[in-house]
């Protein structure tokens, strides 16, 4: 193998790549990256068994070849070699060498006929999503799904699709996001998938800087995402998703309108007095428009706002986990907000004022 391509291309697709690659003690071929040469590009693989991740890079290829190195190796390498444009990548004794302008560098390599094939899925269940679209979807919803595997159904995002739009869902039961993003696929043509949390990490980070369409195939156990040079496989759920339109509160007997920031202020306040269950309690007084918010943590101290802001429907007193509001409230790009009460024993309901593409739920504190 020898080729040339341009530095800061290499290092930022090894960089994706880098992420993805397992640390697995039994599978050292899992630790490294594949380059392969061919075809005047220049293909790098990486895989950690439950995502694989190929990237094609524009490269003058002068020979063909393959060759598996340890992929931090590699990375901090290009990390650090400075007032460089370009590198050659050759096999050396089946070693990688690198060459610059000022620097010879050897990298030992691995068998690289040991390196996992990385699946793909091809053309089965397929759609086409703009890649900020689906990126943004998946960041709206995937702080709410659970942190433990013991339910790896929802330790995860939920994708289906309904009429024109493709609606991401997550949840650890205590809480619940859905995000509407319109599409021009057809119902029919989309499955609905269970992508794992800790998959959708890496999946964010390697496609949120793509600005076209992104093609999306899946069968039952996984998902292939394409761009025009990066293709990532998945592993995907093989279970079923509660049916959570079910808790979906539709009646409500308060409605709370307020601005983000002026929301999102006295709510990091509040969280500072409050206690080890981070409970805030909210007191709405309709015929006053007056908010009231307490928090208490006999460690640190009390604290009590009063907010004057437009509230209708009955009064609430009313208890809830602050954090859980706050990172919702990360997440919604709007000026205000609206909170929909419907008992103190029901969830709350939160969305952005005069649009339904995002819905948030939360189950109080039960005093």
């Amino acid at each position: 193998m020898k080729i040339e391509c341009l530095k800061d291309k290499l290092k930022e697709a090894i960089g994706l790549a880098e992420k993805v690659t397992g640390r697995n003690l039994t599978l050292p071929i899992l630790s490294t990256v594949l380059l392969e040469a061919k075809n005047k590009v220049l293909n790098i693989k990486a895989t950690n068994l439950e995502i694989g991740l190929e990237i094609e890079l524009p490269a003058k290829v002068e020979e063909d070849g393959i060759v598996a190195v340890n992929a931090q190796v590699l990375a901090n390498f290009l990390n650090n070699i400075n007032n460089e444009n370009k590198v050659v990548l050759s096999s050396d004794n089946n070693n990688l060498k690198i060459s610059t302008s000022s620097t010879n560098t050897t990298i030992k390599s691995f068998a690289a006929e040991d390196f996992p094939i990385i699946p793909r899925v091809e053309n089965e269940n397929s759609f086409n999503i703009k890649g900020t679209d689906f990126i943004a979807g998946l960041k709206s919803v995937m702080f709410a799904g659970a942190i433990s595997d013991i339910k790896p159904e929802i330790s995860s995002v939920y994708l289906y699709a309904l009429d024109n739009e493709l609606v991401f869902v997550a949840t650890d039961s205590f809480r619940l996001a859905e995000k509407k993003i319109t599409i021009k696929e057809k119902n029919s043509e989309i499955n609905s998938l269970i992508i794992p949390l800790k998959n959708i990490t890496e999946i964010n980070r390697i496609f949120e800087n793509i600005e076209g369409n992104l093609k999306i195939n899946s069968n039952k156990n996984q998902i292939s995402i394409f761009s025009d040079s990066i293709h990532l496989t998945s592993r995907i759920i093989d279970g079923v998703y509660p049916d959570y339109k079910q808790i979906m509160p539709s009646t409500f007997k308060t409605e709370l309108i307020i601005g983000k920031d002026e929301i999102m202020n006295v709510l990091k306040l509040s969280n500072i007095f409050s206690d080890k269950f981070n409970q805030i309690d909210l007191h709405l007084v309709p015929a006053e428009n007056l908010l009231e918010i307490k928090s208490s943590n006999q460690d640190v101290g009390d604290n009590d706002i009063s907010l004057i802001t437009k509230i209708k429907g009955e009064p609430i007193d009313i208890s809830f986990n602050v954090k859980y509001i706050l990172d919702c409230l990360a997440v919604i790009n709007k000026e205000d907000i609206m909170f929909n009460f419907s008992d103190k024993n029901k969830p709350l309901l939160i969305q952005k004022n005069h649009d339904q593409s995002f819905r948030y739920i939360i189950m109080p504190i039960n005093k």
